[in-house]
């Protein structure tokens, strides 16, 4: 994971996909044994996202690379 910090004094974490996969992981670990936690299901939810959209880019630059 690195971190980059904006001009605007912001903070973004870049993860790579299998720390994607793994924070996905215990996040839903954390959500089933505290569904009340809102914090955790609104992250989840966005981490679950961002992983969808990966493997969807991904999907796409493997269709564009194989042949018809």
């Amino acid at each position: 994971m690195q971190f980059v910090h904006t001009s605007a004094g912001d903070g973004v974490a870049v993860l790579e996909a299998r720390e994607v996969l793994l924070v996905e992981s215990a996040l839903s670990h954390y959500v089933l044994e505290r569904p009340e936690s809102n914090l955790a299901v609104r992250m989840l939810a966005d981490f679950s996202r961002a992983n969808e959209e990966r493997e969807a880019r991904m999907e796409d630059l493997v269709e564009g690379v194989t042949p018809a």
